[in-house]
């Protein structure tokens, strides 16, 4: 009997409507355009989430389990994909010279997205005054203790560690940890050796390794397919642990709720505003039509948050859907998890910052806004390899400007409700970044592009 009452019936019925709503989906995806299951898929989840709300998301354990098995699963695709994909494209291009102007493209648009994402967010933050009625957010900041102010601080990043972080250490430890800056490196270090090798002794010297790593591509990306069927079930299962979460927490949320709202409004406009003048006017193509097509890897993202996650679907929609070339899809995109990513690197800490400055009254000239401006600028760089970036982000920010790190703390209640839409902006700006370095190295298939097909199934 003890044992019948210490179950969680409520758990366990939540998890049998949730594999009801599976069935739902996968009936419907043999009906409907894959966005629209995708679609479905994140309104199920969200109401699921919303009607069994409890405390600590006890009711949704099972759900949440499933989200982070999905999300183990396509993270571990990571390091495989992107190094076995860089090395295949840039085989492929085998000219050192196209190599060297799709790696300078692709910084620069990287940084360019981030240059208007701090743009963005300090003229909203300094327009709306976000902030300035605040104060009793950080009413208890003295009451942060220092094992937590430590842990804070133990985050903090120097400009000399952000360098090195993006260059590999160790080959196995990097792809174990994921650092995709160092993974990049390593495979254009292997391509360039080859193309070395086939232009001074021949290309019969190294044909087995083209062949085997084509193979293992090959490989990987039926593993990834069959990966990428399963989304909407995950998408269904990570939203309603975030939905859950949301309505749980509801004093921390009111508290900041306009804060939030800045994030979400500059971050959306950042997405759809900023990237459909880049797609319009240096990718020519239609930003409806591109949008439409990256609509998957922007869910995973939304859903799962995390950029490098999203990565095995960003790669597989640009080079399936979008027409970009491999070798610029399978460079562009991973290289836009560590460089820039203006939602986790820019418009976060520049709106916390803002809104600890509002808050605490204090008096800012032009000089103040200038260096906030530059070293968020900086900072962005230094997204390899690292979780949690916009915790160490907002730290590093808040450190390099002299604004106690406590402060951060007390916005942390609205990290993970922030997170969605910030790595939202991190995705799309890889993917429309990949477009732009495409079409500026004619690297972009029209033909591809113009289809209508949206789906995987």
């Amino acid at each position: 009997m003890d044992l019948l009452l210490s179950i969680n019936w409520t758990a366990l019925l939540v998890l049998a409507i949730a594999l009801l709503l599976f069935k739902v989906l996968n009936y419907i995806a043999y009906k409907v355009n894959w966005t629209l299951v995708i679609l479905s898929s994140l309104v199920m989840g969200a109401v699921l989430g919303i009607l069994f709300s409890s405390k600590d998301n006890a009711s949704l354990i099972w759900l949440e389990l499933i989200g982070k098995i999905y999300v183990n699963i396509i993270t571990a695709l990571v390091a495989p994909v992107v190094l076995v994909s860089v090395i295949s494209g840039f085989i492929s291009l085998n000219n050192k010279e196209k190599m060297k102007s799709i790696g300078l493209k692709s910084v620069f648009w990287l940084l360019l997205s981030a240059a208007a994402a701090i743009a963005l967010s300090m003229f909203f933050g300094i327009v709306t005054g976000i902030g300035k009625s605040g104060g009793a957010v950080f009413s208890d900041i003295s009451s942060v203790t220092d094992s937590t102010l430590s842990s804070y601080e133990g985050m903090k990043t120097s400009f000399d560690q952000v360098l090195l972080s993006l260059f590999p250490a160790n080959v196995i430890g990097d792809m174990a940890s994921n650092n995709v800056t160092a993974i990049i490196i390593i495979a254009i270090a292997v391509a360039v050796s080859y193309v070395g090798v086939a232009s001074e002794e021949g290309e019969e010297k190294v044909k087995g390794f083209r062949d085997l790593i084509e193979a293992v591509k090959k490989i990987i990306y039926r593993i990834l397919a069959y990966v990428i069927d399963l989304t909407p079930y995950a998408v269904l299962c990570l939203v309603a642990g975030s939905a859950g979460k949301l309505f749980s927490d509801r004093t921390a949320l009111i508290q900041l709720v306009l804060l939030v709202a800045l994030i979400y409004f500059v971050s959306f406009l950042h997405t759809y505003g900023f990237n459909t003048i880049l797609l319009k006017f240096y990718a020519k193509v239609s930003p409806v039509r591109f949008f439409q097509k990256i609509f998957d890897a922007q869910a995973v993202a939304f859903t799962t948050q995390s950029s490098v996650g999203s990565l095995p679907v960003t790669i597989e929609g640009l080079t399936k859907k979008v027409g970009v070339d491999e070798e610029v899809a399978n460079f562009t995109a991973p290289l836009g998890t560590t460089i820039g990513m203006p939602g986790c690197t820019c418009i976060w800490p520049v709106l916390l910052v803002l809104f600890y400055v509002n808050a605490a009254g204090l008096d800012w000239g032009v000089g103040e806004y200038v260096i906030l401006a530059f070293m968020t600028l900086v900072l962005s760089l230094g997204g390899a390899g690292v979780p949690g970036i916009g915790v160490v982000s907002a730290v590093a920010l808040f450190s390099a400007m002299n604004l106690p790190v406590a402060a951060v703390v007390l916005l942390m209640p609205i990290n993970n409700i922030s997170d969605m839409a910030r790595t939202l902006v991190n995705v799309t700006t890889a993917n429309v970044a990949a477009a732009v370095v495409a079409r500026g190295t004619d690297l972009l298939d029209d033909e591809i592009f113009l289809t209508e097909k949206q789906g995987n199934k």
